[in-house]
């Protein structure tokens, strides 16, 4: 059975002056937060053993959340003293791991079907991106041939949260703050070790509170 984990330890700056009270990822849209979205999502798909990692008023996540029995998992967290990053706050939990597991940000709002994702045999990671919003224009990677690329030329893409990984991305790296991208990602797409795919769906990467509110009148019809 893959397991999740999900990024929610983010200060949320972008979402001032909500995220001072209330963390990002508790976010409402309707009824439902942006956290309990992506946690009754994972279920649906088959997923049943999700990993939070929480600083920024994580002890709020925690409360909320809980075990996870409410939401049919069992949740366990890992807790940062101090922000590691996309990439070391995985590092940090990375031991939880044996197989290939899904990421996926905390903030991301979508419809998106978890069980669609799969590691091919010869490859270290798999991305979804989406075609780049108006916060990222220029992109993040290139893709070819179901191949993720660092950015050059031609057409670009944005990385969406989402991913699988292999644990063994990580098996050389400290706990230490660093990003997914950069210190992961970007090494192993140029060693041609990550797929990835385009997805056309709803999936929105939630930058700032004027976004998520825009997505919640969206939605809801208010």
């Amino acid at each position: 059975m893959t397991k999740a984990f999900v990024l929610a330890a983010g200060q949320g700056k972008r979402f001032l002056p909500f995220s001072k009270k209330i963390p990002k990822p508790l976010f409402k849209i309707g009824e439902v937060s942006l956290l309990e979205n992506n946690l009754n999502n994972l279920k649906k798909c088959g997923i049943d053993e999700v990993v939070i990692n929480v600083f920024h008023l994580g002890e709020k996540i925690i409360d909320v959340i809980g075990d996870g029995s409410d939401y049919g998992l069992k949740i366990s967290y890992s807790i940062e003293t101090e922000l590691l990053g996309t990439g070391g706050g995985i590092a940090k939990a990375i031991h939880l791991f044996r197989e290939p597991f899904i990421v996926v940000s905390g903030d991301v709002w979508t419809d998106f079907n978890f069980s669609n994702l799969k590691l091919e045999d010869n490859q270290l990671a798999h991305m979804i991106l989406i075609k780049n919003p108006i916060s990222n224009e220029k992109g993040d990677v290139c893709i070819e041939d179901g191949k993720v690329l660092p950015k050059g030329e031609g057409l670009t893409f944005t990385y969406s949260g989402i991913s699988i990984l292999s644990p063994e991305l990580f098996h050389s790296k400290e706990v230490e703050k660093f990003e997914l991208w950069e210190e992961i990602l970007l090494p192993a797409s140029e060693d041609g070790l990550v797929s990835g795919e385009i997805y056309n769906g709803l999936l929105d990467n939630l930058n700032s509170l004027e976004e998520a509110e825009k997505l919640d009148a969206l939605l809801t019809g208010e």
